[in-house]
């Protein structure tokens, strides 16, 4: 099924208008978001912020179901992805407080047949510090997912259950499901937000099913705020072990953006705790400010709020969304821009240098030009969009070695792929920089990598795809599968059985992320055959 943007709209417009309780700068809040949901083409999404444990503004935005025109309203239902990981740490740290879990045990004791290193501990698994030297630097994991084995064996009950007996009973989430089969979803429909792809255009897409302690509950954004207040009070574990995985966990090469389970970000004075889902077709975001007891949930239909700010690089202040958040809640600026104010950056004039809230100011510029590299995928005016974005924030922001970090190297490599003029050299000089404090960092290696593939470099190309698919102790994931590729095509003439290795590696994995396994297999017949 295929909807014209035209028709998209205007259903998303017939089906914007919902119940909703209001505080006095709500509507700036409000007018940001409708226009975020346009500029991401989300069909469906809801939105509550609490302060004190109390809604103070809820809205829904759009729809459910396109070809039915259902809206979203408070008791819609949304797969919750990642944040999933949230509901699992809170488990853990229960075990811990019941002395049937020691967070410095090793990972092994709970898995059968491990491969793993006995190096590796509980408390690495659940910072995403488990790769590399174990404990060393922050890397989103999907190694998370086994931590459903240590929940399981510790608490000699099966997760599902464990999760609907401390958590989800006590505090009454009647919404909250664990889709763990199709009968479950099949069972919701009419209640759960159907999915949506948008490659151009809005179409139908796919739920996800299978739950562990990585990802796979589905709930509203009611629930999950009752669960964040609980958590951070007190109601669910101690105060004490709250702050434990509101810490950032301490690694040895650079300060890490992930506590025990939830993302813990300093920003302008305020410590920022959140968490972030993206599947294909859905997309959540939670954020709690201690200090001001203030929460926030949303949660969308189609990837577009979580995929494009490059979250899992641990950087809140790239989401659009959650600036606007803490723009409307959490600090006094002394100006407000909307987010229609960015689609013309040259004809803003404002001296953001001076102000004591210049950095979130940058941010905003940043969180513009990322987004706008990404919807350039779609619209190539976009792109320009972005460069401009990112000129305004060097001239009044020099210092970019300083303050950069992968967020703002994805923007500079969509932008420099397309010319290399542009900003080439400011990405190389920000990755070589990242790359000085962990070499093996997938991600700074990945960009440098299509950089140096895009202007036809590859031969400067090869020692970035290199460390990732040699990193040691790294569970494979995409950028794995990338490397592997680029190095089985780059090896084939001159070093076929070299080749065949590369090849075969991806076949091993298995993940048929875009056809690669496909792919691989036939090289690996074609190099077979050419012997």
């Amino acid at each position: 099924m295929k909807i014209s943007l035209i028709t998209f709209f205007i259903i998303s417009i017939l089906f914007s208008c919902q119940p909703k309780k209001e505080i006095a700068d709500s509507p700036s809040f409000e007018k940001d978001l409708k226009y975020l949901q346009s500029y991401f083409h989300i069909p469906g999404m809801a939105a509550v912020v609490t302060k004190n444990n109390k809604i103070i503004y809820e809205q829904n935005f759009g729809t459910a179901d396109l070809k039915n025109n259902v809206s979203v309203d408070s008791s819609t239902i949304f797969p919750i992805a990642s944040v999933t990981k949230i509901f699992a740490t809170t488990l853990i740290m229960k075990l811990v407080q019941d002395n049937k879990l020691s967070l410095d045990e090793p990972i092994n004791n709970y898995l059968d047949n491990s491969n793993l290193s006995d190096s590796i501990k509980v408390k690495h698994i659940l910072s995403h510090t488990s790769e590399g030297v174990p404990g060393s630097f922050f890397n989103y994991s999907p190694r998370y997912s086994i931590l459903t084995s240590v929940i399981e064996k510790a608490s000699n009950m099966p997760f599902d259950e464990m999760l609907k007996e401390e958590i989800l009973d006590p505090l009454s989430l009647k919404n909250t499901h664990p889709i763990s089969n199709e009968d479950v979803q099949v069972s919701l429909a009419g209640q759960m937000a159907k999915p949506y792809y948008f490659y151009g255009e809005v179409e139908d897409g796919h739920y996800d099913i299978g739950v562990s302690a990585a990802s796979g509950l589905a709930s509203t954004t009611r629930d999950i705020s009752k669960f964040m207040n609980a958590l951070y009070t007190g109601k669910l574990i101690s105060v004490e072990n709250f702050n434990k995985i509101a810490t950032p966990f301490n690694t040895t090469h650079e300060k890490s953006p992930y506590g025990l389970g939830i993302f813990s970000q300093q920003f302008l004075g305020k410590k920022i705790l959140w968490g972030y889902g993206q599947e294909d077709c859905f997309a959540s975001l939670v954020i709690i400010i201690p200090e001001d007891e203030l929460t926030l949930t949303l949660l969308a239909n189609n990837n577009l709020m979580s995929d494009p700010p490059r979250l899992i690089n641990g950087d809140l202040t790239y989401s659009l969304f959650a600036m606007s958040f803490l723009k409307n809640y959490a600090f006094d600026l002394p100006h407000k821009f909307e987010m229609k104010d960015w689609d013309s950056p040259e004809e803003i004039s404002y001296d953001f240098s001076s102000s004591e809230y210049g950095v979130f100011y940058r941010q905003e510029m940043l969180a513009n030009a990322l987004a706008a590299s990404f919807m350039s995928q779609a619209d190539e005016k976009e792109l320009d969009r972005s460069s401009k974005l990112l000129s305004m924030a060097f001239k009044n922001f020099p210092n970019y070695t300083e303050y950069g970090n992968l967020s703002l190297m994805r923007a500079l490599s969509v932008n420099s792929e397309s010319d290399a003029n542009k900003y080439g050299s400011n990405l190389e000089t920000l990755g070589t920089n990242l790359l000085e404090k962990y070499e093996y960092n997938p991600y700074a290696n990945i960009y440098m990598a299509y950089y140096y593939q895009s202007q036809g470099l590859g031969d400067k190309a090869l020692s970035y795809y290199q460390k990732i698919a040699e990193a040691p102790n790294f569970r494979p994931f995409w950028y794995t599968l990338e490397a592997l590729n680029f190095l089985g095509l780059y090896y084939k003439e001159n070093n076929p059985e070299l080749a065949k290795a590369n090849f075969q590696k991806i076949v091993d994995i298995g993940w048929n992320m875009g056809g690669v396994v496909d792919r691989a297999k036939t090289e690996l017949e074609k190099l077979e055959a050419s012997n």
